[in-house]
């Protein structure tokens, strides 16, 4: 306690000198000025609570002082109009509009609020008061933005150009029933989408854009794959290949008109190129006929045999042939395909391929000798009434066949043929009884029909011709002055003058009957000359009127034949060129009357 006394006594008797006074009172003042300012600021700080700072501005919108859902307002009213509506993209095939809401497309108002929100703010409540203060001196602005999708753009405007591309159309060459022709192409039209969705983007992005404007996007054009000008090209090529073809072989040719091988031809792509197409499966059935002409049978070697089975000689092997109808084919489409290009080949060879026999010459002369056809004929007629209906000429083919006539031996036809009778099946026939034509009425009529054949067969063999007589007229399916008729009265013989024992083959079918002359080869070469005519008296027709017909009925006896004499030279050589025989055979053949009876009973 004694310390305080002492002290308070001096406490009230302490002076201050004046200066000091002053400072100290300006220290007082001071600090009471800097509170003051510090709560002026404080309670300044405060009011701007919740707030955008004042001086600030979003896109010419003043928002400073404003709450942050004032500003919204303000902003809405503003910049909502930029949401509403749609751009709308015009060309030349047609028009779309992109609605704003679609794409996204509108005033990005939360991120200019929020930047607006945080300029000035985030620091100490003195910071944020200087900020405010300096903005009221220099103002900020937050720049307009806009809210934009580019994808759903994109996906708008490729989905609205696949609906209005049109497609280019091709040209195609064709065929017809009379040529080929073009479908010409057409070209197609496709919006540029690359260019559609820059203009779209620009525009979008544009603040300027509002509602109802428009672009205009450019249209490509799209062409054809092929061209008309390019179908034409093959249409020409494939006419080119249509000219007409000719197909030889040796001095045989045919021709393969372009009518048919128009129809061999489409058009297609191949490889990548357009062009005509040859159907290879039709081209063979232009070749059956041809085929057949060309084509030569082949024969195997076999043994020649007599009527009774016992072998007389071989006969060698032939190789056949045959079209190679593939390799035609190949041949066929090659030359066509170069007329397509160009080259213009008319005619190939045919490919013929050898048909070997499975029974050689080799293997059967080691048994017999070898034997050649040294003469042959054939003779067609039309089985009738006047020949049996084929009998009469059939059965002696088939009788004479086989028959051997041995060196130095004679032939008799009647001989050879033994019986000829209705039991060995030979029938009634036309004949020429009196000079005038029988029909139906001898047996075995028509049988000169063997004979002839047979004697012309025997002719060319080279043999030696002991009888022949010719027909009372002539008969048109005969040679000229080398028939040979028989008869109960007449016969045809020849003789076997070579040193070889000769067969005979006889072949016949309705309509057909042929002979053949087989034997060693002897060298012997035959040569006939040209049938001379003289005395030609010509036949008429006559009509005959016969109370035992009935009227109106009428029936053919006689047919007119012009009477004539001819004379026929053979001349036979053996293998060194010596005449063996020289003969000239002389044939009168009678004037026919033409009797046509009519009936008036």
């Amino acid at each position: 306690m004694a310390v305080s006394e002492e002290t308070l006594p001096r406490r009230r008797a302490m002076r201050i000198p004046r200066p000091g006074r002053l400072f100290f009172a300006f220290v007082v003042a001071a600090g009471l000025g800097a509170g003051l300012v510090a709560g002026g600021l404080a309670a300044f700080h405060e009011s701007l609570a919740g707030q955008i700072l004042p001086g600030v501005a979003v896109a010419g919108v003043n928002v400073g002082g404003l709450t942050a859902e004032e500003a919204r307002a303000a902003l809405t009213a503003r910049y909502g109009s930029l949401a509403q509506g749609g751009l709308v993209v015009r060309t030349s095939i047609g028009s779309t509009t992109v609605a704003f809401a679609d794409v996204h497309r509108g005033a990005d108002i939360d991120a200019m609020l929020a930047e607006a929100a945080a300029i000035g703010r985030g620091g100490s409540w003195l910071d944020e008061t200087i900020a405010a203060i300096r903005l009221r001196l220099e103002p900020q602005t937050v720049q307009l933005r806009l809210t934009y999708d580019h994808d759903l753009a994109a996906t708008a405007i490729t989905s609205w150009t696949d609906r209005t591309a049109l497609s280019a159309i091709d040209a195609s060459a064709i065929s017809g029933a009379t040529g080929f022709g073009t479908i010409p192409s057409v070209e197609g039209s496709r919006i540029d989408d690359a260019a559609a969705l820059a203009l779209v983007d620009a525009a979008m992005r544009d603040p300027a854009t509002i509602g109802g404007a428009g672009v205009t996007a450019p249209v490509m054009r799209v062409a054809p794959i092929l061209t008309t000008e390019v179908a034409d090209a093959v249409r020409l090529s494939a006419q080119r290949m249509t000219r007409n073809l000719v197909v030889t072989n040796g001095s045989d040719a045919w021709t393969i008109y372009g009518a048919r091988i128009r129809t061999w031809i489409s058009f297609a792509w191949v490889d990548g190129v357009y062009r005509p197409v040859l159907d290879e499966r039709k081209i063979p059935a232009a070749f059956t006929s041809i085929g057949k002409r060309v084509a030569r049978p082949v024969h195997d070697a076999a043994f020649l045999r007599d009527k009774h089975g016992r072998i007389v000689g071989a006969m060698a092997d032939s190789a056949g042939r045959e079209l190679d109808i593939d390799a035609t084919v190949d041949r066929v489409v090659e030359a066509l395909q170069s007329r397509a290009s160009g080259e213009p080949p008319t005619r190939i060879k045919l490919p013929l391929v050898a048909v070997l026999p499975k029974t050689t010459t080799a293997d059967v002369v080691k048994t017999a000798p070898l034997m050649v056809k040294v003469g042959g004929w054939t003779t067609y007629y039309t089985p009738s009434d006047h020949n049996g209906f084929a009998a009469n000429i059939t059965i002696p083919a088939r009788t004479l066949n086989g028959t051997v006539v041995q060196p130095g031996q004679g032939f008799d036809f009647w001989a050879a043929l033994g019986e000829v009778s209705f039991r060995t099946g030979y029938r009634l026939g036309g004949a020429i009884v009196g000079g005038h034509s029988v029909e139906g009425k001898a047996l075995a009529g028509g049988i000169c029909a063997a004979s002839t054949t047979l004697f012309n067969a025997a002719l060319r063999a080279g043999l030696e011709i002991d009888a022949r007589q010719p027909h009372w007229y002539y008969i048109t399916r005969y040679p000229l002055g080398l028939d040979a008729t028989v008869s109960g009265s007449q016969t045809m013989r020849f003789r076997n003058d070579t040193p070889n024992a000769i067969l005979i083959r006889g072949f016949a079918s309705p309509g057909i009957v042929r002979f053949e002359i087989w034997s060693v080869p002897n060298g012997r070469t035959v040569t006939l000359t040209r049938p001379i005519v003289w005395n030609v008296v010509q036949g008429y027709d006559t009509v005959v009127k016969t109370t035992a017909m009935k009227a109106g009925t009428s029936e053919r006896t006689e047919w007119p034949v012009d009477g004539k004499d001819v004379s026929v030279t053979r001349i036979v050589r053996d293998g060194s060129g010596r005449v063996i025989h020289r003969e000239t055979y002389l044939s009168h053949y009678h004037r026919m009357v033409g009797i046509n009876l009519v009936g008036i009973g």
